[in-house]
C-alpha cells in the first residue's frame, strides 16, 4: 500500500526511483515519464537541478553552478535542445557570440563561436605558430565533418543494443574504426603531430582545463575533437532568468506525465531481495519500493554507501577508491557595482595564472547580468567566480571540522585571495563588492552531494575514460547509473546524454518505445539577444503570465519559515516556485497533497498572520510575497486537472470514518488514496455539514463548498448518512468488520498520544473535528484527517510486515 510524508503521498510501489535530482536524473526520468512509466524523483535538497540551479538573495538570483550551456543550438551537438521538444517544454536562450575572454599570462584572447573569427583572433598572440594553427583546424575540422557532424546519437555508445551496434558497424565500419581509435588516444596524441611550439601547447593544456579539468596528455581525443571543433559549430547558451528556469521546466515535465518529485529526503541504502534492488530506505527510516532503482549519484555514494557492502566486492571496492576525482573547488557568489566593470567586460572571463598546472589563480568569473537584466537591480552585476582547489584541505560536511570558526577564516582567507587575483584584472572590483557569498568544496557537497565538493565525477582521463568508467547498467540487478560519474563525463550536455541512455536502456527492458527523434515540426526553443526585467504586476488578474512574474518574488528560502507558519506545513516555496514555472497543475497538486481543502481554506487562511507575516521579503522589500493571492488563483486556474488524485491500485483493506465532517471527508480522501475502501457514517443524511454552515455564515461560498466535497469523495468512498453509533458493543463490530476505524465525530474516549482509543487498537480518534465556530479555521481539521490517515497506514504497514 501506499504511504505519506508531511509534503506527499506516495504510492506502494514505483516502477523506477530516481536517486538525485541532477540534470541526469531529471532528464531520465522526464523522459521515462513521457512513456508512462511510473517513477520517483527523491532529492536531498529543496530544488531541483544538483550543480544546475539557483538561489535568491533579496531579490537578486545567484546560478550555483552550470551557467555556460553548450547543447541548446540547431546545430552540433544539442541535447538540451532535443530534450525540450521531447517534452513539448517552451524555453527562452540567450545565445553567446563568444565563449569567454581569456586572460593566458596577461595577453588576452577571445575566443569566439565563429571558427573564422577565433582562428585570427589566435594568430595574433600565436604569429610564429599561424600554419601550424591552420594546419591543425584543418585537420580538426576535417575529422569532425567527416566522422561526427550530423550524425548526432541520443544514446551513448555503452548503452546501445548489440544490434543498434551492428547496425552502425555494417553502414559505416570506417568510422566506428576512426571513432574507436580517437577514443583510445589522448588529445596530445591527436593533436602534438601538429604542435611543435611549447607555448601552444601550454595554450591547449589550459583550453582542455577550462572544459573538462583535464591536460591535453589525460583528456580523451573524442573529447578534445568535440571541444574545438563541435563546440564551435553548436555554441554556448544563457538560459533566460537563470539555469533554475531549465531544471524547474524539467520538473513540470516529470509532474505533467505523472511522475512524483520528492524533496528534502536523503536515500540512505538500496535495499534488495535477495540479488535484486527493489526499491530505497530514506534516513528517517521509510521504504520506497520500486524495481528499478537509478542512481544519479557519485560513484564514490553508489559503490560505498547506497549499496549496501556485502554486497560490494573488495575487486569493485579497490576500482572505485583507485578512481582519480575531478578538482574541487571555490565558488563566491557576489552582487558588484555596475561601475566596477569596463563597459567591454564578457559575460565569461577565464583568467590563468599558471601556465604549467591548475591552481587556485586560474579563475572563471560568469557575469550573467551583461545580458540577461532581469537576475538583479539595473546598477549592479551578478558574479559567480569558480576557483579550483586542487591542493587544499577542507572538511567534509559531516566532520566535527565543518562551520567551526577556524573553517569560517579559512573560507574568508582563501576568497580573499581569490578577489585580489580578480582586482589584479578589474582595479576596481574590491570596492564594487556590495554582497558576498563564499562556498568551500564543503559547501558543495553540503548541498549536492558531490564527494568531496569535486566539480564532477571521477576526472575523464586517459585510464578512467568514457566505456572504462561506471555504466548505466551497473553490476547489480536492477541498479542503473546516470550523471557525471557515468560514460560521458562532467558537462552539461554528457549527464543529459547519460539521462537519455540510462532511460533508453529502462525502456528496452520493459519493452517500451526508446527515444531517437531529432527532428521536431515544432521547436520549442526561442533565442533571444537579451532578456529585459520584467515589470512586476499589481495583481494577477487572472493571468497566467502575471501570475508566473508575482511568484518570481518568492526566494526559495532553505529555512521556510512560510512553511512552519503554515498549521498544515505545506511547502509553500515549492508550490510558489513551481507557478513561477507555470507549473500550475504541479503547484496545485502539490498543494493537494497536504491539504485537499485547500481551495476553501486560501479564501478564508488569515495569511497576513501566519505565511506571510514570516515571508523573509519582508526584510528587505515594503510587502511579504502574495502567498494567500497565489494559492487562490491556482487552486482556481488549474480546474479539475489540480483535482487529481493519483491513488494506489485497491489494497483490499476496508477503513470505517465515523462523521462527515471536514476532518473525517480528509481522513477518508487520504484514506482512498492509499488504496482503501472507505466507508463514511454519520447521523446527516449529506456530507460536510460543518462546512456548508461556515457557507451560511457568510464565511465561504456555497460553491466552493460544493467543490470541495465533490473532488474529495473519490470513487472507493461511500457516504451512508442517518447513522448513530449506539456505543463500544457496536465500535467493536466495526473492528470485526473494518481493518481501522476512525472516529471523527465529537466524542469522550481517551486517547493514546499516536491518536489510538485506549482498549480498540484498530480505532483511531480525531480531537479536532471542525472548523472553529468564530474563525472559520479549517487547518486543525485539516490537520487532524491527514494525521489519522497517516496513522492507519502506518499500522497496516506495521502489521503486513
Amino acid at each position: 500500500m501506499g504511504s505519506m510524508t508531511p509534503d506527499r503521498i506516495l504510492k506502494g510501489k514505483y516502477d523506477v526511483i530516481v536517486i538525485g535530482a541532477g540534470l541526469g536524473g531529471l532528464t531520465a526520468a522526464s523522459l521515462l515519464a513521457k512513456q508512462g512509466i511510473n517513477v520517483i524523483v527523491i532529492e536531498q535538497h529543496c530544488l531541483p537541478g544538483g550543480a544546475c540551479t539557483s538561489f535568491r538573495r533579496e531579490g537578486r538570483v545567484f546560478d550555483s553552478g552550470a551557467a555556460l550551456i553548450f547543447g541548446f543550438g540547431n546545430k552540433g551537438y544539442n541535447l538540451h535542445h532535443i530534450l525540450v521538444n521531447i517534452l513539448e517544454e517552451p524555453i527562452t536562450i540567450i545565445p553567446r557570440e563568444k565563449f569567454f575572454r581569456l586572460d593566458f599570462s596577461g595577453q588576452e584572447i577571445m575566443v569566439w563561436k565563429d571558427l573564422d573569427k577565433f582562428l585570427p583572433e589566435l594568430e595574433k598572440y600565436f604569429p610564429k605558430e599561424k600554419d601550424e594553427l591552420e594546419e591543425l583546424y584543418g585537420y580538426l575540422t576535417g575529422l569532425y565533418k567527416r566522422y561526427i557532424e550530423n550524425k548526432n546519437i541520443l544514446t551513448p555508445p555503452s548503452e546501445m543494443s548489440d544490434s543498434y551496434k551492428m547496425k552502425m558497424l555494417l553502414s559505416n565500419p570506417l568510422r566506428v574504426v576512426k571513432l574507436t581509435k580517437l577514443i583510445s588516444q589522448s588529445a596530445k596524441d591527436l593533436m602534438g603531430p601538429y604542435i611543435k611550439s611549447q607555448r601552444l601547447l601550454e595554450f591547449y593544456d589550459k583550453l582542455c582545463a577550462s572544459y573538462a579539468y583535464t591536460s591535453m596528455s589525460e583528456t580523451p581525443a573524442i573529447m578534445a575533437l568535440t571541444m574545438f571543433t563541435d563546440n564551435h559549430n553548436g555554441g554556448t547558451y544563457y538560459v533566460a532568468g537563470g539555469a533554475q528556469t531549465y531544471t524547474n521546466l524539467l520538473e513540470k515535465a516529470i509532474e505533467k506525465y505523472g511522475g512524483t518529485m520528492l524533496y528534502r529526503k536523503k536515500v540512505e541504502k538500496i535495499i534488495f531481495e535477495g540479488n535484486k534492488a527493489c526499491g530505497v530506505r530514506l534516513s528517517e527510516g521509510q521504504s520506497i519500493k520500486a524495481d528499478r532503482v537509478l542512481s544519479d549519484t557519485t560513484v564514490w555514494n553508489l559503490f560505498l554507501n547506497l549499496i549496501p557492502q556485502e554486497k560490494v566486492t573488495d575487486e569493485q571496492k579497490k576500482w572505485v577508491n583507485a578512481l582519480v576525482p575531478t578538482y574541487p573547488a571555490m565558488v563566491l557568489y557576489a552582487v558588484i557595482d555596475k561601475q566596477a566593470f569596463p563597459p567591454d567586460t564578457n559575460p565569461v572571463e577565464y583568467f590563468i595564472s599558471n601556465t604549467s598546472n591548475i591552481d587556485m589563480g586560474d579563475i572563471t568569473m560568469y557575469i550573467p547580468t551583461i545580458d540577461d537584466h532581469s537576475l538583479c537591480p539595473e546598477d549592479e552585476h551578478i558574479v559567480t567566480i569558480f576557483s579550483p582547489a586542487p591542493d587544499q584541505k577542507w572538511p567534509r560536511p559531516f566532520e566535527k571540522e565543518y562551520q567551526t570558526e577556524e573553517y569560517k577564516e579559512k573560507k574568508r582567507r582563501q576568497a580573499d585571495l581569490i578577489v585580489d587575483e580578480i582586482t589584479k584584472r578589474f582595479p576596481e572590483f574590491r570596492k564594487g563588492i556590495r554582497k558576498l557569498i563564499i562556498a568551500t568544496p564543503s559547501t558543495i557537497e553540503r548541498y549536492t552531494l558531490k564527494t568531496w565538493g569535486c566539480v564532477g565525477g571521477p576526472k575523464q582521463m586517459m585510464g578512467q575514460e568514457l566505456t572504462k568508467r561506471l555504466h548505466a547498467k551497473t553490476a547489480w540487478q536492477g541498479v542503473y547509473a546516470c550523471g557525471d560519474s557515468t560514460t560521458m563525463g562532467m558537462g552539461t550536455p554528457a549527464v543529459v546524454a547519460s539521462g537519455f541512455g540510462a532511460a533508453n536502456l529502462i525502456l528496452r527492458e520493459m519493452g517500451k518505445p526508446e527515444f531517437s527523434q531529432m527532428v521536431f515540426e515544432k521547436d520549442y526553443v526561442r533565442y533571444i539577444k537579451e532578456n529585459q526585467k520584467s515589470l512586476t504586476p499589481e495583481s494577477i488578474s487572472n493571468t497566467p503570465g502575471n501570475a508566473s512574474l508575482l511568484a518570481r518574488e518568492c526566494q526559495y528560502c532553505e529555512s521556510q519559515p512560510c512553511k512552519s507558519a503554515c498549521p498544515v506545513g505545506i511547502d509553500i516555496a515549492g508550490v510558489i516556485r513551481r507557478i513561477e514555472a507555470k507549473n500550475f497543475v504541479g503547484a496545485a497538486r502539490l498543494i493537494r497533497d497536504v491539504n485537499p481543502l485547500e481551495a476553501i481554506c486560501s479564501y478564508i487562511c488569515p495569511s497576513e498572520e501566519r505565511c506571510e507575516k514570516a515571508c523573509v521579503r519582508k526584510t528587505y522589500a515594503i510587502r511579504a510575497v502574495k502567498i494567500r493571492e497565489l494559492f487562490k488563483w491556482v487552486m482556481d486556474y488549474a480546474g479539475r486537472d489540480g483535482q487529481i488524485a493519483p491513488m494506489e491500485t485497491p489494497i483490499g483493506k476496508k477503513a470505517c470514518v465515523i462523521g462527515g465532517g471536514a476532518s473525517g471527508l480528509v481522513c477518508a480522501h487520504f484514506l482512498a488514496r492509499l488504496g482503501f475502501e472507505v466507508d463514511i457514517k454519520d447521523r446527516p443524511v449529506s456530507a460536510g455539514t460543518d462546512l456548508y454552515e461556515a457557507a451560511q455564515k457568510g464565511a465561504v461560498h456555497k460553491q466552493l463548498v460544493d467543490d470541495g466535497i465533490a473532488s474529495l469523495m473519490l470513487p472507493p468512498i461511500k457516504y451512508h448518512g442517518n447513522w448513530v453509533i449506539s456505543g463500544q458493543s457496536e465500535l467493536k463490530d466495526l473492528c470485526d468488520e473494518y481493518d481501522a476505524v476512525i472516529i471523527a465525530t465529537k466524542h469522550d474516549y481517551k486517547t493514546t498520544p499516536d491518536m489510538f482509543v485506549e482498549g480498540f487498537p484498530k480505532v483511531l480518534a480525531i480531537s479536532k473535528i471542525s472548523m472553529d465556530s468564530t474563525s472559520y479555521d479549517l487547518t486543525q481539521a485539516v490537520i487532524g484527517g491527514r494525521n489519522a490517515a497517516a496513522r492507519v497506514s502506518e499500522m497496516i504497514n506495521r502489521s503486513s510486515l
